[in-house]
């Protein structure tokens, strides 16, 4: 609503699975893109850098670069879920800070106080362990396959939610 979109879909009628379908691909390329442009950056670095390249493997850094995409999409699946029911941008940005901020917060909680060290398992930032890809150069599958999920559910639920939304509102 506060972009106009709501306005041009009136004037010019584009179906909402398209519109999110189309928002979706952009989000997905552009964060594919950012990671890469990390990734190759971070591995620059360590290739020409001797004492860094004695101490990280470069696939290491590769690997990293793929749980940091696993992790962007964990991230993005669930803003995209929220913003298809949403009315501003204020609301969708509070809410996936929460998210990001709840996530870190139970991580944290979980690894300095044994007795919650079960809530680990509710935090993406138990999954997401890029030191461990660094140092390892070894892919985790399973937190990387949980990541993608959660990004997969996510943007599941905005095509759902979208569809059921009622745009009047």
């Amino acid at each position: 609503m506060e972009s106009g979109t709501l306005e041009l879909l009136m004037v010019r009628p584009v179906s909402r699975a398209r519109l999110l379908g189309e928002r979706t691909a952009a989000l997905l390329l552009v964060t594919l893109v950012l990671n890469l442009a990390a990734t190759l950056t971070v591995a620059a670095g360590v290739a020409l850098s001797p004492d860094l390249h004695r101490e990280v493997p470069v696939t290491g850094v590769f690997v990293a670069g793929l749980l940091g995409f696993g992790f962007s999409l964990c991230m993005t699946g669930p803003a995209l879920a929220v913003s298809a029911v949403a009315r501003g941008r204020a609301q969708v940005i509070g809410t996936v800070i929460a998210f990001g901020a709840i996530g870190f917060a139970l991580n944290f909680v979980a690894l300095a106080w044994s007795p919650a060290s079960p809530l680990r398992y509710a935090s993406p930032f138990h999954y997401y362990t890029p030191g461990d890809a660094l140092a390892d150069g070894a892919v985790p599958w399973a937190s990387l396959a949980l990541l993608c999920l959660i990004g997969a559910v996510g943007i599941g639920a905005a095509f759902a939610l979208l569809a059921r939304r009622d745009l009047a509102r």
